[in-house]
């Protein structure tokens, strides 16, 4: 049965295996001198330097093994391509040139002075605007909460003053009413006229106030608007309230026995008080 084929690590350049075999002799570096630090005194350590031998050894050997599965730009590997310069060529397929083995250098660039220019002005331009959030801090609540006060005072005059209008305005309609119902000689006659334009006034001064001060009621059906609208229910309500007052021994006006239950009510008031009270609470679940 033939092998199957794997698809070999595809890579762009010679740089990007450099750059891969750095990496991997960095961190090598990193682990030997965490588990083995180097002496202080600078001497040479036999035991930290043959682990490095073997270590390095391990990633050249590591590479070279991997180097049949590496194409760069589209071609296979040649490990020559980076060692054709080394002695040890011929025993060791995969060395790499003297870069790897070369001390690190320090590299410094010129002193920029508008690139420093550039970094004083950011640093400066960051502590005025911490100062500027650090002012807010502590004047933008007390601002917010003078500019609520102040307009909500502005709004409670502009609501006194629009009642006062309006007051004055039912006053002079009234006055005026008042002074051409001063012919009437006809007490319900005038009684009624009187009640007649007070109403009008009333709804005068009702249409002219601002529409968020009507009250809306919510319904729960359209029955039960229809008969507020109707008056069933302030019927029902003035009903109940007759009842109670009955029952409460209090004389009811308008009642035709108002004369007679007059003389019983110390006795019904203080004989009957649970009686009373418990057809009180029927009444009240009734309705």
């Amino acid at each position: 049965m033939q092998a199957p084929h794997y698809r070999k690590i595809e890579l762009q350049s010679p740089a990007d295996l450099t750059y891969l075999y750095a990496n991997a002799v960095a961190l090598s570096r990193q682990k030997l001198d965490l588990h083995l630090p180097p002496p202080a005194n600078n001497e040479p350590d036999p035991m930290r330097e043959r682990v490095k031998e073997l270590v390095d050894e391990f990633i050249n050997q590591t590479f070279t093994y991997a180097s049949a599965s590496i194409s760069i730009n589209g071609l296979d590997f040649n490990p020559s391509q980076l060692g054709a310069n080394s002695a040890n060529n011929a025993k060791n397929p995969f060395p790499f040139p003297s870069p790897f083995s070369a001390p690190e250098t320090v590299e410094y660039e010129p002193y920029d002075t508008e690139l420093a220019a550039r970094v004083t002005s950011l640093y400066a331009q960051l502590e005025s605007l911490t100062t500027t959030v650090a002012q807010l801090r502590r004047d933008a609540p007390k601002r917010a909460a003078k500019n609520y006060a102040d307009a909500l005072t502005k709004a409670l005059e502009e609501d006194d003053a629009e009642a006062e209008r309006l007051d004055r305005q039912a006053e002079q309609g009234v006055q005026d009413r008042g002074d051409q119902d001063v012919e009437m000689t006809d007490d319900a006659t005038t009684k009624t006229k009187d009640g007649t334009e007070g109403a009008g006034a009333a709804m005068a001064s009702s249409s002219a106030m601002k529409p968020e001060w009507k009250l809306q009621i919510p319904f729960n059906s359209d029955n039960e608007a229809e008969r507020w609208h109707n008056g069933e229910m302030a019927e029902i309500y003035s009903d109940s309230l007759r009842t109670l007052l009955r029952l409460q021994g209090e004389v009811v006006a308008g009642d035709e026995q108002a004369d007679s239950e007059e003389g019983s009510r110390a006795l019904a008031t203080t004989v009957g008080k649970a009686e009373r009270a418990g057809r009180a609470a029927e009444v009240v679940e009734k309705m």
